[in-house]
């Protein structure tokens, strides 16, 4: 995800003239990808969202609050 951030924001310099809608959506990527390894080795994460056998502690509107809220506190500091 990083990659594809930096390719984003390289592609916004160069053609989009630094488009601020583009650079969020680049810096939501590197956010992404991130939180993604984080959320990977964290038992809390699992325990909400469960897996392919076992249902998560939260249901689905809850999951996207949850991943939303995650993503905002990297990309609002």
């Amino acid at each position: 995800m990083r990659r594809l951030e930096m390719q984003l924001h390289a592609k916004n310099r160069i053609w989009l003239g630094e488009d601020l809608y583009a650079w969020q959506v680049a810096r939501l990527l590197g956010a992404i990808g991130e939180d993604f390894a984080e959320a990977l080795a964290d038992a809390k994460v699992h325990r909400d969202f469960g897996n392919g056998y076992e249902a998560g502690q939260l249901d689905d509107m809850a999951q996207v609050d949850v991943l939303l809220a995650r993503l905002r506190a990297r990309l609002v500091r």
